[in-house]
Protein backbone atom coordinates (compact mmCIF):
# COMPACT_ATOMS: atom_id res chain seq x y z
CA UNK A 1 0.00 0.00 0.00
CA UNK A 2 1.24 3.31 -1.19
CA UNK A 3 2.49 5.51 2.07
CA UNK A 4 1.12 8.97 2.76
CA UNK A 5 0.48 11.00 5.65
CA UNK A 6 0.67 14.57 6.27
CA UNK A 7 2.39 16.31 9.24
CA UNK A 8 1.65 20.50 10.08
CA UNK A 9 3.46 21.81 7.19
CA UNK A 10 3.70 18.75 4.63
CA UNK A 11 1.74 16.52 2.50
CA UNK A 12 3.83 13.38 1.78
CA UNK A 13 2.50 11.01 -0.58
CA UNK A 14 4.50 8.20 -2.40
CA UNK A 15 4.65 8.07 -6.12
CA UNK A 16 3.52 4.75 -7.14
CA UNK A 17 3.34 2.56 -10.55
CA UNK A 18 -0.35 4.56 -11.47
CA UNK A 19 1.76 7.64 -11.61
CA UNK A 20 1.46 9.08 -15.27
CA UNK A 21 4.80 11.36 -15.74
CA UNK A 22 3.13 12.65 -18.90
CA UNK A 23 0.73 14.74 -17.28
CA UNK A 24 3.05 15.73 -14.27
CA UNK A 25 4.82 18.25 -16.68
CA UNK A 26 5.27 20.61 -13.32
CA UNK A 27 7.13 17.68 -11.39
CA UNK A 28 9.60 17.51 -14.38
CA UNK A 29 10.42 21.04 -14.04
CA UNK A 30 11.51 21.28 -10.44
CA UNK A 31 12.99 18.30 -10.05
CA UNK A 32 15.98 20.25 -11.32
CA UNK A 33 15.28 23.19 -9.13
CA UNK A 34 15.54 21.07 -6.11
CA UNK A 35 18.24 19.22 -7.75
CA UNK A 36 21.01 21.86 -6.97
CA UNK A 37 25.02 21.24 -6.69
CA UNK A 38 23.83 22.41 -3.08
CA UNK A 39 21.88 19.82 -2.51
CA UNK A 40 23.34 17.14 -3.93
CA UNK A 41 26.76 17.50 -3.02
CA UNK A 42 26.61 14.59 0.05
CA UNK A 43 24.65 12.12 -2.52
CA UNK A 44 25.07 9.64 -4.46
CA UNK A 45 26.67 10.76 -8.33
CA UNK A 46 23.52 9.44 -9.86
CA UNK A 47 21.62 12.95 -8.20
CA UNK A 48 24.23 14.72 -9.95
CA UNK A 49 23.86 16.76 -13.08
CA UNK A 50 19.89 17.11 -13.17
CA UNK A 51 19.44 20.33 -15.22
CA UNK A 52 16.49 19.26 -17.75
CA UNK A 53 12.92 17.86 -17.75
CA UNK A 54 14.29 15.70 -19.83
CA UNK A 55 17.15 14.21 -17.40
CA UNK A 56 14.53 14.68 -14.50
CA UNK A 57 12.52 12.14 -16.18
CA UNK A 58 14.87 9.93 -16.52
CA UNK A 59 16.22 10.11 -13.17
CA UNK A 60 12.79 9.81 -11.79
CA UNK A 61 12.09 6.48 -13.83
CA UNK A 62 15.42 5.23 -12.12
CA UNK A 63 14.36 6.39 -8.60
CA UNK A 64 11.04 4.44 -9.08
CA UNK A 65 13.04 1.09 -10.34
CA UNK A 66 15.37 1.47 -7.26
CA UNK A 67 13.00 2.49 -4.00
CA UNK A 68 9.64 3.52 -3.23
CA UNK A 69 9.86 7.44 -3.51
CA UNK A 70 7.57 9.31 -1.79
CA UNK A 71 7.29 12.99 -3.00
CA UNK A 72 7.12 15.74 -0.09
CA UNK A 73 5.01 19.19 -0.35
CA UNK A 74 4.72 22.10 1.80
CA UNK A 75 1.54 23.92 2.53
CA UNK A 76 1.09 25.70 -0.34
CA UNK A 77 1.10 22.48 -2.24
CA UNK A 78 4.62 23.33 -4.11
CA UNK A 79 6.74 20.41 -4.27
CA UNK A 80 9.99 21.13 -1.94
CA UNK A 81 11.60 17.81 -2.32
CA UNK A 82 11.67 14.04 -1.68
CA UNK A 83 12.15 10.93 0.64
CA UNK A 84 13.51 7.25 -0.60
CA UNK A 85 12.74 3.81 0.79
CA UNK A 86 15.22 1.35 -0.24
CA UNK A 87 13.60 -1.92 0.45
CA UNK A 88 16.04 -4.60 1.13
CA UNK A 89 13.83 -7.36 2.47
CA UNK A 90 10.79 -7.22 4.23
CA UNK A 91 12.86 -6.00 7.52
CA UNK A 92 14.73 -3.29 6.28
CA UNK A 93 14.66 -0.20 4.79
CA UNK A 94 17.36 2.18 3.49
CA UNK A 95 16.25 5.84 3.88
CA UNK A 96 17.68 9.23 2.06
CA UNK A 97 15.48 12.56 1.75
CA UNK A 98 16.60 15.56 0.21
CA UNK A 99 14.56 19.38 0.69
CA UNK A 100 15.22 22.51 -2.05
CA UNK A 101 17.94 24.62 -0.37
CA UNK A 102 15.20 27.18 0.42
CA UNK A 103 13.83 25.00 2.55
CA UNK A 104 16.38 24.06 4.71
CA UNK A 105 16.54 25.59 9.05
CA UNK A 106 13.12 25.62 9.37
CA UNK A 107 12.86 22.13 10.94
CA UNK A 108 11.48 20.38 7.82
CA UNK A 109 13.89 17.72 7.95
CA UNK A 110 12.60 16.76 11.60
CA UNK A 111 9.08 16.91 10.49
CA UNK A 112 9.17 14.56 7.31
CA UNK A 113 11.10 12.20 8.67
CA UNK A 114 9.06 11.55 12.38
CA UNK A 115 5.96 11.87 9.77
CA UNK A 116 7.63 8.77 8.38
CA UNK A 117 8.69 7.20 11.56
CA UNK A 118 5.14 7.63 12.56
CA UNK A 119 3.24 6.32 9.30
CA UNK A 120 5.40 2.99 8.79
CA UNK A 121 5.22 2.37 12.38
CA UNK A 122 1.52 1.41 11.26
CA UNK A 123 1.77 0.78 7.42
CA UNK A 124 5.20 -1.46 6.89
CA UNK A 125 6.62 -4.55 8.46
CA UNK A 126 9.97 -3.30 8.30
CA UNK A 127 11.71 -3.51 11.68
CA UNK A 128 14.72 -1.24 11.08
CA UNK A 129 15.73 1.79 8.93
CA UNK A 130 19.09 2.49 7.70
CA UNK A 131 20.44 5.99 6.75
CA UNK A 132 23.86 6.33 5.50
CA UNK A 133 25.15 10.09 6.26
CA UNK A 134 28.73 11.62 4.88
CA UNK A 135 30.66 12.47 7.88
CA UNK A 136 30.39 15.91 6.20
CA UNK A 137 26.57 16.39 6.65
CA UNK A 138 26.55 17.75 10.57
CA UNK A 139 23.10 18.68 10.22
CA UNK A 140 21.66 15.14 8.81
CA UNK A 141 23.96 13.69 11.33
CA UNK A 142 22.24 15.46 14.07
CA UNK A 143 18.90 15.36 13.14
CA UNK A 144 18.97 10.92 13.07
CA UNK A 145 20.46 10.70 16.55
CA UNK A 146 17.89 13.17 17.69
CA UNK A 147 15.27 10.89 16.61
CA UNK A 148 16.58 7.63 17.94
CA UNK A 149 18.86 6.32 15.21
CA UNK A 150 22.35 5.06 16.74
CA UNK A 151 25.50 5.09 14.79
CA UNK A 152 26.86 1.93 13.45
CA UNK A 153 29.79 0.60 12.73
CA UNK A 154 31.24 1.16 9.32
CA UNK A 155 33.92 0.19 6.97
CA UNK A 156 33.09 2.59 4.20
CA UNK A 157 35.24 5.50 4.28
CA UNK A 158 33.66 9.07 4.29
CA UNK A 159 29.85 7.74 4.72
CA UNK A 160 28.36 6.88 8.53
CA UNK A 161 25.20 4.52 8.73
CA UNK A 162 22.68 5.41 11.32
CA UNK A 163 20.09 2.35 12.32
CA UNK A 164 16.79 2.69 13.80
CA UNK A 165 14.85 0.16 15.40
CA UNK A 166 11.07 0.36 14.55
CA UNK A 167 9.14 -0.27 17.86
CA UNK A 168 7.16 -4.20 17.55
CA UNK A 169 3.64 -4.43 18.34
CA UNK A 170 3.14 -7.26 21.29
CA UNK A 171 1.34 -10.07 21.07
Amino acid sequence: MAISFESQRLKVVEITEEFDLSKHSYLLERIPQILTPAVVENLPPCFDEIRSSEQAGIWLERMLLESRLLQVKAEGHDLIGFLFAYVENDEYARIGYLLAEEYWGWGLASELLQGFIHEVEKSESWLKLIGGVEQSNIASTKLLKKLGFIEQPSKESGVVFYEYTIPQPHS
